[in-house]
């Protein structure tokens, strides 16, 4: 009887030990998916920012005219 009692104790602790394995896998995956979610808001501003600009260079480039177009 004993021993099965140490057995069962020696069992709950591995399991007690593979929960918080399994919590702190989970603490470091939301990390990740934090950081994750930053980064595509980040790279979203980005290309917002960089839309604008392009739009701004595209009505600039537009401004200049060629000398074949002249012609015509």
């Amino acid at each position: 009887m004993t021993q099965m009692m140490v057995d069962i104790a020696n069992a709950s602790e591995k399991q007690s030990k593979a929960a918080e394995n399994i919590k702190e896998t989970i603490l470091e995956i939301s990390s990740v998916v934090q950081n994750n979610s930053a980064t595509a808001e980040e790279s979203s501003a980005a290309s917002e920012e960089l839309n604008g600009q392009s739009q701004i260079l595209k009505d600039l480039v537009g401004e200049f005219v060629l000398k074949e177009n002249i012609k015509n």
